[in-house]
């Protein structure tokens, strides 16, 4: 589940002029809610590296008398029906009826966590992020897609899809180092699309500061409403990473791009569907995808 929403709204607004310690205890408390509930204080400390009295100074930052106070609150959260919950707790009667073990358990946990993840991500504060985002894009006079490492499929795919009814968007990608040169034509009007989650690549994070520079409006898939890039944002779209694996989830950020571009082409009209026409036509022009075709057969002699 995630954090009571006023309580991450705290956090999110205190998180930028709080020293390095209580930013480490408040990332914690934002990414493992139902352990603030549920844990010790002590263990809570330790599990975010920081000592105890570091979680007693977050909750009095934050406005709390005392930590118990801060930690009523998220357990009246937890305690609140959750739809996310569901997924967890369908995953768990799974693996009841089947007793799987080896990879094919760590397969099933794996999916399961990221069904819900993509379910978390639109639900209704997720759909309300991607409707204020779909808004920003398609007043736009630019569209700039920005994902490095990890989330560089991500922009590449956003912008593909987007590309097919619009011809204002623009990756920010390219040989010799020169992908962000384009930016040179950005200003007041334009969107950054920036893609980005932990361990947030510097350079990501330094072409969105200089973005925000220019005047322009930001979108950001990331994965903390403390990431750098969504302080820097007028849009956020959160997509949880964790996961049985060794690497962070990426397909989670992938449905939320689908979805955003989505929502931009339901809105485009006749002149998406007429773009869309064009696109397809070119493709078969150039016989792009591959097709069973009968072959002909030779004249008899």
């Amino acid at each position: 589940m995630s954090a009571d929403p006023s309580l991450s709204d705290r956090i999110a607004q205190a998180f930028p002029s709080l020293p390095p310690q209580l930013q480490a205890a408040a990332r914690f408390v934002l990414e493992h809610p139902d352990d603030v509930a549920l844990l010790s204080m002590r263990e809570q400390a330790r599990r975010a590296g920081v000592p105890p009295v570091t979680m007693t100074r977050l909750a009095r930052q934050l406005g709390f008398a005392d930590y118990a106070a801060f930690r009523d609150l998220q357990a009246t959260a937890l305690r609140r029906p959750s739809h996310t919950a569901e997924f967890s707790h369908r995953a768990g009667r799974l693996q009841q009826r089947k007793a799987q073990s080896g990879d094919g358990a760590l397969a099933t946990q794996i999916g399961w966590a990221t069904a819900e993840h993509i379910a978390g991500s639109h639900d209704e504060a997720g759909t309300a992020a991607l409707i204020a985002a779909a808004t920003l894009i398609e007043t736009a006079r630019k569209v700039y897609f920005l994902g490095l490492r990890s989330c560089h499929a991500v922009a590449f795919h956003a912008q593909y899809v987007h590309g097919l009814f619009r011809d204002n968007g623009v990756l920010l990608d390219g040989a010799g180092d020169t992908g962000f040169d384009a930016l040179r034509h950005a200003g007041p009007g334009d969107v950054l699309v920036v893609i980005s989650v932990e361990p947030y690549t510097t350079a990501a994070v330094e072409r969105t500061a200089y973005a925000a520079r220019l005047g322009m409006e930001v979108v950001a898939i990331t994965d903390s409403r403390v990431s750098p890039v969504a302080a820097l944002a007028q849009a956020s779209i959160l997509v949880p990473t964790d996961t049985p694996s060794f690497f962070h989830a990426i397909t989670p950020a992938f449905a939320a791009a689908e979805t955003l571009i989505a929502l931009v082409a339901a809105r485009s009209g006749e002149q998406a569907l007429n773009a869309i026409r064009n696109a397809e036509h070119q493709l078969d022009a150039f016989s792009t995808y591959w097709s069973r075709r009968p072959q002909r057969r030779k004249p008899k002699a």
